[in-house]
């Protein structure tokens, strides 16, 4: 299950709209169900959830970071980026500051969507 929150879909989904499609977040949503995504570790202490690293998009053009709930196997978008993206896109990794920065601004908004109710849910 792909839980894809207001604000990811507004802020990380939409501007990249011309290079990747909802499908693209199916597959990498089921790369990361079916194992074939790298664990990352986890920005902040979140029991219960799990972090993971995989690429998404024509030709492995984009990776995204995404957490999943551990009992219930939704996944959830935190961080999608163009690999040719300068800033994020080379180095998107735990170890680089800015990607943590940004995950950390991430989770909380998808934090507060999920509590207002403000996703949709999409059958994988």
């Amino acid at each position: 299950m792909l839980v894809l929150t207001q604000y990811i879909a507004k802020h990380e989904f939409k501007p990249l709209s011309r290079f990747l499609n909802l499908d693209d977040l199916f597959d990498g949503a089921r790369k990361v169900i079916n194992g074939l995504a790298i664990e990352t570790k986890s920005p902040r202490d979140l029991p219960g959830f799990r972090f993971f690293k995989v690429r998404i998009g024509k030709k492995n053009g984009a990776r995204m970071i995404v957490f999943i709930v551990t009992e219930s196997k939704k996944v959830v978008p935190v961080f999608i980026r163009l690999k040719k993206d300068k800033i994020f896109g080379m180095n998107m990794a735990m170890n680089n500051p800015r990607v943590v920065h940004q995950i950390g601004k991430n989770l909380d908004r998808i934090l507060d969507d999920i509590k207002n109710k403000t996703y949709q849910e999409f059958a994988c």
